[in-house]
């Protein structure tokens, strides 16, 4: 069970605190009770019987006063109920005390152990609401990135079917050798987006079956493909390059000679991605809907990946950079 399971359950985490500040207690009447020469048992039952009902009170305050009223706002009526709740208390624990032979309790006491109640209370409802507000965000980021990684299927499914369609009418000799590459594309993809991060040589060997898919397709196509780096040891979200890929042989097809020029080095947990493709800079017929770019971006948000996302278009081409720091390592 880790720590925040632990503060959590409020059986232990009150267990917890009620032995600790207990054994404050006991260390600091220690020495004087001994001098007295009583025994353990003595000490301890004197400790309990004057710490008891001050726990219970300050329970009572924190739940039934602070929280239904100082936490809506209803200030007169709080500090209404302050006044009376603690007079009482006041009055209580000066016959209390010399009741069970305890001494006197005095007004200093009882102003420290308002403030330490209070105080320790005000912390905790900080602490719950801070672990509240994270899982809030967690489930939130959660379902995002599940909506956003199942974006990429039907974008990318819409396109390999027009593809296959096409390819059907012009040659269809070469139509089976493109549903069986289609189809272990696909199946990395079901697989890939139930899981938070994949191997990056994953990723690679995906994007090659990508690119293979689409030069059989254009046998235009020039595609200039470099991998440096140890891909076997890094992780990465999944499919995070597959926009990129796409938007630049979709684009690059229209041109007399298209081509495609991609450079991916790893080094260290230093991932750099580099693409570049040509483009009509005019009469094209394709428009943009920059749903892949603007879903990369915000994935790279939400996984607080540390990166630097840059597209440049110079003349009649255009390259995207992508760097990424700290990626998680292979446990």
């Amino acid at each position: 069970m880790t720590i925040l399971k632990i503060y959590q359950n409020f059986f232990l985490r009150n267990l917890i605190v009620h032995t600790f500040i207990f054994l404050v207690i006991l260390a600091c009447v220690y020495d004087e009770i001994r001098l007295d020469g009583h025994s353990w048992s003595y000490m301890i039952s004197k400790i309990t019987v004057g710490y008891f009902p001050c726990i219970v009170w300050i329970t009572i305050f924190n739940l039934f006063i602070i929280k239904p009223f100082l936490f809506k706002k209803k200030v007169k009526i709080f500090f209404t109920l302050f006044a009376i709740y603690w007079t009482c208390f006041y009055f209580f624990m000066n016959w209390f005390f010399p009741l069970m032979g305890l001494g006197n309790f005095k007004t200093l006491q009882i102003l420290s152990l308002i403030i330490n109640g209070m105080f320790f209370y005000f912390i905790h409802v900080v602490i719950t609401k801070k672990i509240m507000d994270t899982d809030k965000d967690i489930m939130n980021f959660k379902s995002e990135l599940l909506f956003l990684k199942q974006q990429l299927n039907p974008h990318f499914l819409l396109n390999a079917m027009n593809n296959l369609y096409g390819e059907s009418l012009t040659e269809p000799d070469k139509v089976p050798d493109r549903i069986l590459n289609l189809s272990d594309m696909l199946r990395y993809q079901i697989e890939a987006t139930k899981k938070d991060y994949v191997l990056v040589a994953e990723e690679i060997g995906f994007i090659k079956k990508y690119i293979e898919y689409y030069t059989f397709r254009n046998d235009r196509l020039n595609v200039i493909q470099n991998y440096m780096g140890d891909f076997n040891n890094i992780d990465i979200p999944p499919l995070f390059f597959l926009p990129l890929v796409e938007n630049a042989i979709k684009f690059s097809g229209e041109t007399a000679e298209p081509f495609i020029s991609l450079d991916l080095k790893v080094k260290s947990r230093h991932l750099s991605f580099t693409l570049r493709n040509n483009y009509l800079e005019s009469g094209s017929r394709l428009s943009g809907t920059g749903i892949g770019i603007e879903n990369l971006k915000r994935r790279l948000e939400v996984y607080g990946l540390k990166h630097e996302l840059s597209c440049k278009r110079e003349k009649n081409t255009f390259s995207v950079k992508l760097n990424i720091w700290d990626l998680p390592i292979v446990a």
